[in-house]
């Protein structure tokens, strides 16, 4: 016999054994996938709405449905399929307008202590927010006292009352008109420097002093390490200062040779108003000293 004969028998004889395990092979896949098939068990419209993480648990429903782990475990396995509107991730409810919500009652303690009882009128919800918890998804609690709470929408405290603190502030606007505590039409200019004052007009802004106040902002002026005067900034025009001829960035000095040189005189300089028939304002404007007179009619 040849010396190529057997070489020849070996090769032939492994590369039927390899064929015949590739065959083998096929056949127990098929055998396999046949036992447990991937996709015979899904609906068309479980598999078009399923995701893909979805897609792959499924492969082992059938090893539920057969009860490859016992009886025990042996049931169907059901994909948990989103909804459109939660697939594609639901808007966050509109925030809850704050005229929308009234003020039912207020305790005030310390920090975590402090609560508001908010009711929201639309839907007749009432829940009880701790100081820093979101009242209706309107903004957080920011300030709680006696009758009011105050919540920070976009940026700004915005006040609800309750129904008791709202009639009175309703009733006190409704009333304001009559009592022109803003200074409006206090006074009228004679002459460079002279004013004719209204008195009754003059008196009704005195009587509220804490809102006459707040007409203009008043700053301490230094001058050698001491409070000169006050300098007036953010002047309303429509308030007593602005009526009496009172510009942005004049200095307030002397009221009836009073020196002003606090804020407690400045107070009781403009209390002691009340009576007087004639005013005279010693100030600084525009680095020049300059002085008002008043008549009181």
């Amino acid at each position: 016999m040849p010396r190529w004969i057997l070489p020849l028998n070996i090769t032939l004889g492994i590369a039927i054994i390899a064929v015949a395990a590739l065959i083998a092979a096929d056949l127990l896949s098929f055998k396999i996938s046949g036992l447990y098939p991937r996709n015979a068990q899904k609906p068309a419209s479980q598999s078009a709405t399923a995701p893909a993480a979805s897609q792959d648990l499924l492969t082992f429903g059938p090893i539920l449905e057969r009860g490859l782990f016992g009886k025990a475990t042996q049931g169907k396995l059901t994909p948990i399929v989103q909804t459109a509107s939660t697939a594609a991730g639901q808007a966050a409810p509109p925030p809850a307008a704050v005229n929308d919500l009234i003020l039912l009652g207020t305790a005030v303690g310390s920090f975590r202590e402090t609560f508001a009882l908010v009711l929201k009128s639309s839907t007749h919800e009432e829940r009880v927010f701790r100081l820093g918890d979101t009242v209706f998804s309107a903004g957080p609690l920011v300030s709680v006292k006696k009758d009011v709470a105050e919540i920070l929408v976009g940026g700004k405290g915005v006040k609800i009352l309750t129904p008791t603190a709202a009639a009175e502030a309703a009733a006190t606007a409704a009333a304001a008109p009559a009592a022109p505590a803003s200074g409006g039409g206090l006074a009228a200019s004679a002459g460079a420097g002279n004013y004719i004052v209204d008195q009754r007009a003059l008196n009704a802004a005195l009587d509220n002093i804490g809102q006459a106040m707040t007409d203009a902002r008043l700053l301490p002026s230094m001058k050698d390490g001491k409070v000169e005067g006050f300098r007036a900034t953010e002047v309303k025009p429509q308030g007593i200062f602005g009526t009496v001829g009172i510009r942005n960035g004049d200095v307030l000095l002397r009221m009836n040779d009073f020196p002003i040189d606090s804020p407690e005189k400045a107070i009781q300089s403009f209390a002691s108003l009340k009576g007087q028939s004639r005013i005279k304002l010693d100030l600084i404007r525009d680095g020049q000293p300059t002085t008002f007179t008043y008549d009181i009619r």
